[in-house]
């Protein structure tokens, strides 16, 4: 397995480096591609041995998390397939706590994604996973009326009866044939992965820092954008007015995305949320969306501790806010 798929993606940068020089203009640090210039990953040792196989996929996610908001390379100038692990764990999460609707309504215009996605599916050779995952991009992706006539040539009687059956088709599936373990098997099998020793993780984030030579003018843009982002997005707005009501500083706030708002808020109520890390002087915390009542709907934001029963702090978004967070 390991070494058909590898063999199909290993020349430079393979397709997602051609993805980026079409798309990456240069007019600025962020929209400029270098080329593949760390085409390794390295994974720690504890993470490999532990039987639990979510454990090594995260630590993937954390490496290719780390590869873009620390050491700031974009998708393409690291190993291609950190960023296919990195995109189709996201599409598990977020396709089986949120459902597939709201994936596609998060990520149907993210060509990067979708093709990551589909690319590490195949590659991990999850044929049913990658079945169900083109269905509902395609659902998603044609015009209304395509989209209406493929659901009746898959059997369905709309395209919402489609939706709500790849929902199933997946929980079923994961029941069956967890991908998780399929995950861990594909990133140790990869020859570019290295197991390290957890107390060595930092070194090597500090090596790889080197090849890139773009960073510091990348880390002053994305400071600029990050700045314009917090005085307009609903979402940093919200984040920092739960802070506020909660006596605690806002410090940055992190998509984590669709979630069972139990997982992360046992006392609340037993809904689909949107769920954000909140970093504060005082640790992080969670900011959870979400939607109460049955025809007179609620829109509601929380700010949760672990461990702590009642929220921080609440706040009721227009449907326009509450719109304009959970479609990122």
């Amino acid at each position: 397995m390991s070494e058909t798929a590898e063999t199909a993606i290993v020349a430079p940068g393979g397709w997602l480096a051609e993805f980026q020089r079409s798309r990456c203009a240069g007019d600025s640090a962020l929209a400029t591609y270098q080329g593949l210039l760390a085409d390794e990953i390295v994974l720690p040792q504890s993470a490999a041995d532990n039987a639990d196989p979510a454990m090594l996929v995260l630590a993937s996610s954390a490496w290719t998390e780390a590869m873009v908001e620390q050491l700031l390379y974009i998708h393409g100038e690291f190993a291609p397939e950190s960023s296919f692990s990195f995109f189709a764990h996201d599409y598990l999460v977020q396709a089986t706590a949120g459902g597939h609707g709201a994936y596609f309504a998060r990520r149907q215009s993210d060509e990067l994604a979708l093709k990551c996605v589909a690319q590490g599916l195949k590659s991990m050779l999850a044929d049913p996973h990658l079945e169900i995952f083109n269905l509902g991009a395609r659902l998603h992706r044609l015009p209304a009326p395509g989209a209406r006539k493929l659901a009746v040539q898959k059997g369905y009687r709309d395209v919402k009866s489609a939706i709500r059956d790849l929902d199933k088709r997946l929980a079923e599936l994961e029941t069956r044939e967890p991908l998780m373990a399929r995950h861990k098997t594909w990133l140790k099998s990869l020859r570019k992965v290295t197991f390290a020793p957890d107390a060595e993780m930092t070194k090597h984030m500090g090596r790889l820092m080197q090849p890139n030579k773009l960073r510091p003018q990348r880390k002053a843009e994305m400071d600029r954008l990050r700045e314009e982002k917090e005085r307009t997005d609903p979402a940093f707005q919200a984040a920092r007015a739960l802070c506020e009501m909660a006596g605690l500083k806002f410090g940055g706030l992190r998509v984590i995305g669709a979630a069972r708002l139990r997982e992360v808020w046992a006392e609340g109520p037993d809904v689909a949320a949107f769920s954000f890390r909140v970093e504060t002087d005082k640790g992080p915390r969670a900011a959870l969306f979400y939607v109460e009542g049955g025809i007179f709907k609620k829109r509601l934001a929380v700010l949760i501790e672990k461990g702590n029963p009642l929220p921080l702090g609440s706040l009721s978004p227009s449907e326009a806010e509450y719109e304009a967070v959970i479609s990122r």
